[in-house]
């Protein structure tokens, strides 16, 4: 009964002061929201751009048979880095280097055939008695030396031929990086058509990063750079790239940029645009989602406002200024990039223009604010002082 009447007591008490409570501060007169400002002001400043990429082999190198036969080892593990030269496939020599005795047979017989024609027509030449030797038979002669001749050269290029295709039997790597899966394995029939196909290999060092940059983006780039709003700073020539991966690491290596496409792409309305990265340690890999950061221009003498002064309403971006009778006015701005904490303002505003950045949860358009010093503060006396009257 003591716990009940306690309760009861406490309940009383409570709904006694709930009109004193909802009288607010004494006076009567509810305070107005408290707002701080700062000035829209003229800088230079730095600007970036950020896009989505991915990340591409700088080579990619289909490893294929040059010649027919049956493959006798391969010498890799799927997916092993290697050097450019490691053997990866072994075909069967025997029958190379058959046609390769062969070959190396027919040029000492055109040899022979050769020395034999030079010899005879030597003879002819020989002769000094006048008529002893008719022209007929210097001209037969001389024939026969020129297609032994022929004939040698043609048994060299046999010979070559049949050594480059011995040479085709062991399969190395055609340049330094990872290797897929063996797409033969020994034991397997290859030839130069359709069962050629053995490995593909990728070049990670250097490795490309694409991203793509929509048309509106590459005018804007163009056409600023053209009218000296938007210029690379300290010298550069081009943009610095960065990248971050996935789970918001930086990579540490800068990149270059390096390629711009020919055309803007018909179905996306984008420019690619591609960077190259040292990856030396190999730790990207191709098909990786990037974060891309364009960096070193910067936009002279724009007017900027604090990023957290600028809301988003179905009319567009706005601030709020404080007015001669310190009411919250709306302004519709229109803005440009972001740069660090600013927020580029191309229209709307003018240079020490003060607009609110503190306290904005609380404000709509009418609204009467305060600039001063939050009540009970040294200054409180002053506290309703209106801000510079707004433009």
């Amino acid at each position: 009964m003591k716990r009940a009447s306690g309760l009861l007591a406490l309940w009383m008490l409570l709904a006694g002061a709930a009109p004193l409570f909802a009288q607010g501060p004494p006076g009567g007169k509810k305070m107005p929201p408290q707002v701080g400002l700062a000035p829209a002001a003229v800088k230079t400043v730095p600007v970036t751009f950020e896009y989505v990429g991915l990340t591409e082999a700088s080579k990619t190198v289909e490893v294929r048979a040059r010649i027919q036969g049956f493959l006798e080892t391969r010498e890799f593990q799927d997916g092993a880095y290697l050097k450019e030269g490691a053997r990866l496939f072994t075909i069967d020599p025997r029958p190379f280097e058959a046609d390769r005795d062969v070959a190396a047979a027919q040029v000492a017989q055109a040899a022979a055939r050769l020395r034999l024609a030079e010899q005879e027509l030597a003879r002819l030449k020989a002769v000094r008695t006048p008529g002893a030797v008719a022209a007929a038979d210097v001209d037969q002669r001389e024939a026969e030396a020129a297609g032994a001749e022929a004939a040698l050269r043609l048994a060299e290029a046999q010979l070559k031929k049949a050594e480059l295709n011995l040479d085709y039997t062991k399969v190395s790597a055609p340049l330094t990086g990872f290797i897929g899966k063996a797409q033969k394995e020994a034991g397997s029939y290859v030839d130069s058509a359709q069962n050629s196909l053995l490995a593909v290999m990728h070049q990670v060092d250097p490795l490309y990063v694409t991203f793509k940059v929509s048309e509106a983006d590459f005018l804007a780039w163009r056409r600023g750079e053209k009218e000296g709003a938007l210029a690379l700073a300290g010298g550069r020539t081009v943009p610095d790239v960065a990248i971050t991966l996935l789970d918001g690491t930086p990579f540490g290596e800068p990149g270059a940029l390096d390629y711009e496409n020919t055309g803007v792409d018909t179905q996306t309305g984008t420019v690619e645009l591609r960077a190259t990265f040292k990856n030396g340690d190999r730790s990207l890999k191709p098909g990786q989602f990037v974060k891309v950061r364009l960096s070193g221009w910067e936009r002279p003498n724009v007017l900027t406002v604090p990023r957290r002064a600028v809301g988003q309403t179905p009319k567009g971006p706005v601030v709020y200024l404080v007015g001669p009778d310190s009411k919250a006015q709306e302004r519709v701005v229109k803005t440009g990039e972001w740069s660090g904490e600013d927020w580029i303002i191309l229209e709307g505003l003018e240079a020490g223009d003060q607009v609110i950045v503190d306290g904005l949860t609380k404000v709509r358009a009418g609204t009467e604010v305060s600039t001063g010093p939050p009540p009970g503060a040294p200054g409180a006396a002053d506290a309703a002082k209106p801000a510079a009257p707004a433009r």
